[in-house]
């Protein structure tokens, strides 16, 4: 027998492949194993913690999550439940020590209430999605190496294993499986959208389990332990800051996210509070996503806001347009648009001297400053190739073909504009749009690399908005964002950038 990561690990692996697998029976056959590996502070999720088990250890058997859970809903689940009963039942009394309640775990010293809360969160995951395929990570994805591989067999271990010292690294751990799954499928796959799916469950499950312990604290006047839990998920990073600009102390914040803790409660059943947090929560994670490098949680909030414009809003969108719906998605805080920089104070003003950067996202907690290029694509230029009456149902239905057009073929499209600075209609190909606006990126970022000059005549940030310190070297990222009407977003991502500054919106 191979060393067991938990107790009992062994006989279950043995009773799932030499018998028809029954949830119920396994507790049964096993009554022994099982109470014996029980601790005094896993009771209240015992069930929660062997159901994981279960399935983890059977991925490979079909069909054996959906009879697992046809089991806690059937004829059975009253069985399940009577089981679990007397199994405590038992313990207290050999023990004579009462059930542990359910707490936010924080610290090391509750390693096992850790294991039972993130345990509780899985087990609900399962009942809510389909979660067979995240169970194990395909360290090659198109070729390519996964460079931070995570699943939910590895998140199992360390549960088991007690190596998680706080409900944070779970949470990491979590959207870690996400990430990667944006980053190595194609937006249209079937696992990318069921990624999004559990994402989603899993974001809104969170905030409400860790909120309700929170507003419960607080209601109870439990300033002291509250405060504890809010270091533990958001206060580090705005110590950083609040230590940056020193103009207030942490208890000013405790005492602010008690009061919007408060507010949740109070409209937790009002539909159009809970949307407008749930967007709240979609764009935090968008952000999030975009410092570490990963656009694509943005590029899929930046198409639903494209999506709820009308048809005829195709005959008057543009990039000033686009620029306002991509500031309405980020962060006010780490969002600076058209950021102003002295590209080469040589030259004459109008000739290249000056340059503004579309959004510069400047990271809070994230690895990396991200620089964005905007670029839209108006329909009314492409459609004049092909007709020259026309009305919004025709852009609507061009705007639908080009949804599903092969790259290759729609970057060759021959696109007509009309140009201010030659004052006249040109024409380029949406590649060469694109393709401009690389090496426009580009020149941005060797600028933005350079922190900030005090005159015109050199080169460098000379907006006000910014506050620029010297600082270890870091990662500028930059991507270009191109946008076909409001069906079709393509995005490249340019070289990095390495900077000796630290950028914060002042």
């Amino acid at each position: 027998m191979n060393a067991e990561s938990y107790p009992g690990q062994n006989v279950l692996i043995s009773y799932l492949k030499h018998n028809k697998p029954s949830y119920y029976g396994f507790l049964i056959n096993h009554h022994d194993i099982i109470f014996t590996s029980i601790t005094t502070s896993n009771l209240k999720d015992l069930d929660n913690i062997w159901t994981v088990r279960f399935i983890c250890e059977g991925k490979d058997l079909p069909g054996l999550q959906d009879k697992v859970i046809s089991e806690h809903s059937s004829r059975y689940a009253k069985k399940i439940q009577i089981f679990w009963q007397n199994i405590i039942k038992k313990f207290e009394k050999e023990n004579l020590e009462p059930a542990v309640t359910d707490k936010i775990p924080a610290t090391k010293d509750t390693s096992n209430a850790i294991t039972n809360f993130c345990y509780g969160i899985l087990h609900e995951l399962e009942n809510k999605s389909n979660i067979k395929p995240f169970y194990k990570c395909i360290e090659r994805s198109n070729n390519k190496v996964v460079r931070n591989p995570m699943d939910l067999l590895t998140i199992c271990s360390k549960l088991d294993n007690e190596e998680y010292t706080n409900i944070n690294e779970f949470e990491r751990d979590m959207h870690l499986i996400f990430r990667n799954c944006y980053t190595h499928n194609d937006m249209d796959s079937k696992i990318y959208h069921l990624g999004e799916e559990l994402e989603s469950i899993f974001i809104k499950m969170w905030a409400e389990k860790t909120q309700k312990e929170e507003l419960k604290k607080m209601q109870n006047n439990d300033i002291e332990s509250s405060a504890k839990v809010l270091i533990e998920k958001n206060i580090n990073q705005q110590k950083v800051e609040l230590k940056r600009v020193q103009d207030d102390d942490v208890s000013l914040f405790t005492d602010h996210m008690a009061k919007q803790f408060q507010i949740l409660k109070q409209n937790k059943d009002d539909l159009v509070f809970r949307n407008v947090v749930s967007d709240a929560f979609c764009a935090t994670l968008a952000y999030k996503n975009l410092v570490t490098g990963n656009i694509l949680p943005f590029i899929k909030n930046l198409k639903t806001s494209l999506l709820s414009r009308s048809k005829m809003s195709l005959f008057s969108a543009d990039e000033a347009v686009l620029q306002a719906i991509v500031e309405g998605l980020l962060p006010r805080k780490y969002c600076i648009p058209e950021l102003f920089l002295v590209m080469d104070g040589k030259k004459q003003k109008g000739s290249g001297r000056f340059g503004y950067s579309d959004i510069f996202v400047v990271k809070g907690t994230g690895d990396n400053n991200i620089s964005l290029e905007l670029k839209y694509v108006l329909l009314v230029g492409l459609i004049k190739k092909q007709k020259n009456d026309y009305g919004a149902n025709d852009l609507e239905d061009l705007d639908k073909t080009l949804e599903k057009e092969d790259e290759e073929f729609l970057l060759s499209r021959p696109y007509s504009f009309w140009s201010k600075e030659h004052n006249k209609t040109k024409q380029m190909t949406i590649s060469e749009m694109l393709e401009n606006g690389i090496n426009q990126l580009r020149s941005y970022m060797n600028v933005i690399a350079k922190g900030k000059t005090m005159d015109y005549s050199s080169s460098g940030i000379i907006d006000k908005r910014v506050k620029i310190t010297k600082s270890n070297s870091n990662k500028l990222k930059g991507f270009v964002i191109l946008v076909i009407g409001f069906h079709r977003i393509l995005w490249k991502p340019v070289e990095e950038v390495i900077s000796n500054y630290s950028y914060y919106k002042a």
